[in-house]
């Protein structure tokens, strides 16, 4: 798939589902933000996501354990590209603003775990998650992101693939955060 049919069909995605909304946002990360983007909104419909799972799972090799994801679109990301590499899943929640492995899931010693996420705006998710694999002796491999705000520099330290730039979006420390000096609220 070209990278001009990848973002065409996602953006057609994108407006078909809602994924990308506007309001008055909190980021993982803790900025705010009047653009968020919902990817799990682009899963409701299973048939017409495939392009997604199948562009990301084709940027690593098949030489890959697990694949570890975190959260409700994580998840459903983890598990369509472990299908696609023939690999292991692995879970992992935020607890206490961390994320830990869910119970019942671990990697053994120099197993080659990619990472996989959503969307990034700091890389704090991916960062957490790669600790998670090499807390456990295993070797992270790699990094595979459905999109990225672009607005910040994020060194990995892995070999990282991206599919989408998400245009026009921002990430605001909340005493900046011009919604905020307005008085309005957070969206839900």
């Amino acid at each position: 798939m070209t990278k001009s049919s990848l973002e065409t069909q996602f953006k057609q995605l994108s407006e078909t589902t809602g994924a990308l909304q506007t309001g008055h946002f909190q980021l993982a990360s803790g900025l705010h933000s009047s653009r968020f983007f919902r990817c799990v909104k682009l899963f409701q419909s299973p048939l017409e996501s495939q392009f997604l799972f199948d562009a990301l799972a084709s940027r690593f090799s098949a030489d890959i354990d697990y694949v570890l994801g975190a959260n409700e679109a994580g998840s459903i990301l983890t598990f369509e590209v472990a299908k696609r590499l023939k690999a292991k899943v692995a879970i992992a929640r935020q607890i206490d603003h961390h994320y830990q492995l869910i119970d019942g899931f671990s990697f053994p010693p120099q197993a080659r775990v990619l990472i996989v996420d959503d969307v990034t705006t700091t890389g704090g998710t991916a960062k957490q998650l790669i600790q998670i694999v090499r807390q456990a002796q295993a070797e992270p491999v790699g990094v595979g992101l459905i999109a990225t705000k672009g607005l910040f520099e994020v060194d990995l330290a892995c070999p990282v693939e991206v599919l989408i730039t998400l245009e026009g979006m921002d990430a605001i420390s909340p005493a900046d955060c011009p919604q905020c000096q307005k008085g309005i609220p957070l969206t839900d």
